[in-house]
């Protein structure tokens, strides 16, 4: 994958807009099983089973849409406020083929997305703020089908799955991730920003799993890491634009309280610009030098997750809090090294669908991409970035089951050196069909 080499500071925001989980998940999208509607009462939608059209129990397939609205934006930084508005449509399908009277094994999982409104200032900050709205393209209206799967099942235990994968829904964990539209909504809690440059949002690609005691155990995949999003993406793959990435997840138990361990490992054969360069002035087609190139990448991760308190009545909900330990390269990966950790309660005292949530993140940006910025030849700026860290802390109030209403601020030290503390805040809403 080839892109210009001219290097310029407006080009970072929309860098990690397109910057990719770091699938630091046990790969749960791989084995999507299609939901019961008599799922706990956090889990209620708005038209029910649609007059009896939607009853996956017994036809195998299920359906729902999920509305989700934002009012949110720089309270205080450099360049003052300026809180914009902007929403999102998701659509999923999902189907059981045996239940639809196909094959035993066949899973079908389509999630489509159609964002609109404007996207939030970063006012200096790197990884973006508000994750949702930034697929599957980061401004203007736009429809795209950003997960079609098919998974087969070759036994109890094996599962290959191809097609275009959601990697933001790969890396939905319990209390990780969750798109931006619940939970957290800046994207170092939600798809680790740190192996940008490897995975798209939307790629081509299959994935074997191997499942034990009925959840994923360990995945194998390649994924095409040039990927569009908002195409269908079936141009076949090319030998520089490939990325292998394998995971573990280990069970645990602390006090009877169940967690998990996944450690992921990655490669990737992509060929494009390093952030190292020498010429931001010239492209080539103008006598400027040719960019200098990296060829291949890694990244390495580790994700905790663990269960501090559980409710009775659904095992699924109660207190628990995540660790998220990130290393690549740094070149081309924007981020040399990553860590976050936070609390998510499922649940908040006598209002059991109620969730709240709070983290910190540290990014450590790419040593050649400060050098590359800071020595900038005249008539360009020189720019000077620094390391990045914030905070979050949300809370989404569950007017019904099926209609929440959130809060979320932020505080971050922004990566441009000169640039003030940004404060980020606002309001979400959402409505599951």
């Amino acid at each position: 994958m080839k892109t210009n080499p001219t290097i310029q500071i407006g080009a970072l925001s929309a860098t990690l807009t397109c910057l990719l989980p770091s699938l630091a998940t046990g790969g749960e999208k791989a084995a999507t099983v299609t939901p019961d509607l008599a799922a706990p009462l956090c889990e209620e939608r708005l038209l029910g089973d649609v007059w009896g059209l939607r009853a996956p129990a017994e036809t195998g397939i299920d359906f729902r849409m999920e509305a989700s609205n934002f009012y949110f934006g720089v309270l205080d930084g450099s360049g003052g406020s300026d809180v914009s508005a902007g929403g999102k449509l998701d659509l999923f399908f999902d189907m059981d083929g045996q239940k639809a009277g196909l094959w035993p094994g066949l899973f079908v999982n389509v999630h489509g997305e159609f964002r609109y409104g404007d996207l939030t200032r970063q006012a200096g900050v790197l990884s973006p703020v508000n994750t949702a709205l930034i697929a599957p393209r980061e401004d203007g209206e736009v429809f795209a089908l950003t997960n079609v799967t098919v998974t087969q099942a070759l036994s109890e235990s094996f599962l290959v799955t191809i097609g275009k994968f959601n990697t933001i829904d790969m890396a939905n964990k319990q209390y990780y991730g969750g798109g931006g539209t619940d939970k957290f909504m800046n994207l170092s809690f939600v798809a680790m920003p740190i192996g940008g440059r490897t995975f798209p949002i939307s790629p081509l690609g299959a994935i074997a799993t191997y499942l034990k005691d009925g959840a994923p155990f360990i995945n194998v995949g390649v994924l095409d890491a040039d990927s569009p999003e908002t195409r269908p993406g079936w141009d076949g793959l090319n030998a520089d634009e490939l990325t292998f990435f394998s995971n573990i997840t280990f069970k645990s138990k602390l006090r009877d309280l169940d967690g998990t361990h996944t450690l992921t490992g990655v490669f990737s054969t992509i060929s494009t610009n390093s952030l190292a360069q020498s010429d931001l002035i010239h492209p080539p087609s103008e006598g400027g030098l040719d960019p200098n190139t990296a060829n291949n990448s890694w990244m390495v991760n580790y994700l905790w997750e663990q269960q501090l308190t559980q409710d009775a009545s659904d095992p699924t909900r109660g207190l628990g809090f995540f660790l998220f330990l990130g290393v690549s390269d740094s070149d081309p990966n924007p981020f040399a090294y990553s860590i976050a950790a936070g609390l998510v309660s499922k649940g908040v005292a006598s209002r059991s669908c109620d969730t709240f949530g709070v983290g910190l993140f540290f990014n450590g940006v790419s040593g050649e991409l400060k050098d590359t910025l800071s020595d900038t030849p005249a008539p360009i700026p020189s720019l000077h970035l620094q390391d990045e860290f914030g905070g979050e802390i949300f809370y989404d109030l569950a007017i019904t089951p099926w209609f929440r209403v959130g809060a979320d601020l932020q505080v971050i030290q922004p990566v441009i050196e000169d640039h003030d503390t940004a404060i980020f805040g606002g309001l979400r809403t959402r409505i599951v069909f």
